[in-house]
């Protein structure tokens, strides 16, 4: 099992024992607003999911992590790298911190160390990432994060029958070592002044 670590959050391979946090995800209509389906009824219908994200896994098509508040226990969301695609070196990305857990810096702590690990186990070129035009909170995260907007994608994702329209954003690896050496360099120029 993977298991990765920072300051606040752990991240885990999805397992069968996060069944009860996944369903109350997967069954807020509100929280899958913008993640582009619809709100599931059943537990048994999210360990449906959580059994295709472990499938993904054992194909080396993709991994999704549960992350947890490393002093509490507390589970804060989900990150997926699905999509991945050998050939050309890239896959797509997506993500849910839960309600209690949003606007706390959680969101960027787990992207960020989860772009860390996926980068380099995945040998990636590019990670996409697709987010609603409404979802203005993502779309701060990934640019804070160095993803570039490329567009938009007119009637990308089909909800209900109803089309949204979604920005589409990459990071490239290049992009991601740049703000890495940008973040490390800023880090040493704080403890010079503290």
């Amino acid at each position: 099992m993977s298991l990765l670590s920072s300051e606040r959050i752990l991240l885990k391979d999805i397992s069968e024992k996060d069944l009860d946090e996944l369903f109350k995800l997967y069954s807020d209509p509100e929280v899958m607003r913008y993640f582009g389906r619809i709100s599931i009824k059943s537990k048994r219908e999210a360990m449906e999911i959580i059994m295709q994200n472990i499938r993904m896994k054992e194909e080396d098509s993709g991994v999704r992590y549960a992350a947890y508040l490393k002093d509490t226990n507390d589970f804060v969301g989900i990150i997926t790298l699905k999509r991945y695609d050998t050939r050309n070196s890239r896959a797509e990305i997506d993500y849910i911190v839960s309600p209690e857990h949003q606007r706390k810096g959680f969101a960027s702590e787990m992207l960020a160390l989860f772009l860390e690990d996926v980068f380099k186990k995945w040998s990636l070129e590019r990670i996409s990432a697709y987010v609603f035009l409404e979802n203005k909170p993502s779309c701060e995260l990934l640019e804070k994060l160095n993803f570039k907007r490329e567009g938009i994608l007119r009637h990308w994702t089909c909800v209900d029958n109803i089309y949204y329209d979604s920005y589409s954003y990459s990071l490239i690896l290049s992009d991601f070592e740049v703000k890495k050496v940008v973040n490390k360099e800023l880090g040493r120029l704080h403890n010079c002044f503290k």
